[in-house]
């Protein structure tokens, strides 16, 4: 078990909470944050975890994004449609190599809709201690398949 690769997720998810909270607190874009070398501590912090080259394939948005601008933008989309959305890790574990499987939850509220929970699961392949890739699922079934699939 990759005990390194598993701590870094959880530590990445502990940043994911932080810099959401920095983001309600001061609600502008991130990507037009980014571009103008004036992120939020914690979002820099955040993307100091991401390889440069980062890929985030989304579930909900159904967009894959690639690097630090292209993640920004991405949050910056999905963004848009919240008055709040809150991810949190839920159980992580090592899937060998250099992929981790993150089990998340996330609770949010629509702009003038109810408020909802759901989960979704994430493999993340890391490099150099850094996040290469985020790939997001709807099932763990499905994450595990994908990430074996991946391996071979």
């Amino acid at each position: 078990m990759s005990v390194d690769n598993v701590e870094l997720v959880r530590r990445g998810f502990d940043v994911v909470t932080r810099a959401f909270d920095a983001y309600w607190r001061e609600q502008r874009s991130i990507a037009a944050a980014l571009e103008a070398d004036d992120l939020w501590p914690e979002w820099r912090e955040l993307f100091d975890l991401f390889d440069q080259d980062v890929e985030w394939k989304t579930l909900f948005l159904g967009t894959t994004f690639r690097g630090h601008m292209g993640v920004a933008r991405g949050f910056d989309d999905f963004l848009t449609w919240a008055e709040d959305y809150r991810p949190s890790l839920e159980d992580v574990a090592d899937l060998g190599g250099n992929q981790v499987l993150a089990d998340v939850a996330f609770t949010g509220k629509p702009k003038g809709g109810p408020r909802m929970d759901a989960r979704f699961y994430a493999v993340l392949t890391l490099e150099d201690g850094q996040v290469a890739s985020l790939h997001e699922y709807t099932t763990r079934e499905e994450a595990l398949a994908e990430a074996a699939a991946q391996q071979s």
